[in-house]
């Protein structure tokens, strides 16, 4: 294992903070802390070995982090660059590369792998409630299990029934195995992007009011409150993407694609939307920004929003709810989902 290897893994790419930043730092709004700072950009949206996997090489390799995912941003960095100038992605292969930079940006944050864990949980919760109502299923589970690992303790059948609903079921996902998803998960997501259709939304440059991020860049926004929020093939739901302080990318399945200016207050909205879905961080070019209340009026008292999500963050389960005989847990602790690869 190389002892050089970097270990500060930006979840964000840092070319993209750049975009909401001024003299290289950015204001992060945290509703874990209930804090705001202002990091300079090498500090920002950073968990430690957020990337690092094992490789033949290595225990532990940062080459999903230097090699892989900083040159898909390099590659990507120029048609970000001239959507958000020119306003058009009407040159080359742009939309192309768009595609696959939109498609990784969806899945390398910590709510990709809180789906994975939380929906891990529930369907390992529901296998432990079910198998103990069929004592044939059990014991041959039980001796699959025992043939890979031999050391472990099996109850007995009248037993497990006995204590299923005491049962905690927690998952253990090696990191490697997340990194392995998230590409994988991304690979698979470039055509179905690519056949959408790119909108700009702008703000005008003499506005006080701008884009936000958060650590939740891309968001499905149901049109109307009866569609579905599930937005692959759903021509009723729309998908968020703040490129920058100044333009927000929309991409839908309307059949041309449009750049309009935006008032202040769809500005304000779409702001609402980055920080009630974020997980736990929402990062700004300004110390205060612009944001929409539930009931429709503008504010932009930073404590004021803290106070509105921050409860939410710490309870909102994000993964699928398999097993309705148990609560679902979220588990969306930064620390948890940094995972760890098991040693040899």
């Amino acid at each position: 294992m190389s002892q050089n290897r970097a270990r500060k893994h930006h979840i964000l790419p840092r070319k993209y903070l750049e975009r909401f930043s001024k003299d290289n730092k950015i204001w992060v709004l945290d509703f874990e802390t209930k804090k705001q700072n202002n990091p300079r950009l090498e500090e920002a949206a950073i968990i430690k070995d957020f990337y690092t996997v094992k490789t033949i090489d290595s225990q532990e390799d940062d080459l999903v982090e230097q090699k892989v995912l900083s040159y898909i941003e390099g590659k990507c960095d120029p048609a970000i660059t001239e959507v958000i100038n020119n306003h058009t992605f009407s040159k080359g292969d742009t939309w192309a590369l768009l595609a696959n930079y939109i498609a990784l940006m969806y899945t390398r944050g910590p709510l990709f792998r809180q789906k994975i864990l939380e929906t891990s949980e529930q369907s390992y919760s529901k296998t432990s409630d079910e198998l103990p109502e069929n004592e044939e299923m059990y014991y041959e589970i039980m001796n699959k299990l025992m043939k890979e690992k031999p050391d472990i303790e099996v109850l007995p059948f009248e037993e497990a029934k006995q204590i299923k609903d005491k049962l905690e079921i927690f998952a253990d996902i090696p990191r490697t195995f997340y990194v392995v998803q998230m590409m994988n998960f991304a690979a698979n997501m470039v055509h179905i992007i690519h056949n959408m259709t790119p909108n700009l939304l702008c703000a005008r440059k003499y506005f006080d009011a701008k884009f936000v991020t958060g650590d939740v860049p891309i968001i499905p926004i149901p049109r109307t409150p009866s569609a579905s929020s599930t937005w692959i093939n759903n021509p009723d739901c729309d998908l968020y993407f703040p490129l920058s302080s100044y333009c927000c990318l929309v991409l839908n399945y309307d059949s041309l694609p449009k750049s309009n200016d935006v008032s202040s207050r769809r500005i304000a909205w779409i702001n609402h939307l980055v920080a009630c879905n974020c997980t736990r961080i929402v990062l700004s070019e300004e110390q205060s920004f612009v944001w929409t209340r539930e009931n429709g009026t503008v504010s932009s008292d930073q404590n004021e929003i803290i106070e509105a999500w921050g409860a939410e963050k710490k309870t909102m389960f994000k993964g699928t709810h398999i097993d309705k005989n148990r609560a679902p847990i979220c588990r969306n602790d930064w620390g948890l989902l940094r995972s760890k690869d098991p040693k040899n």
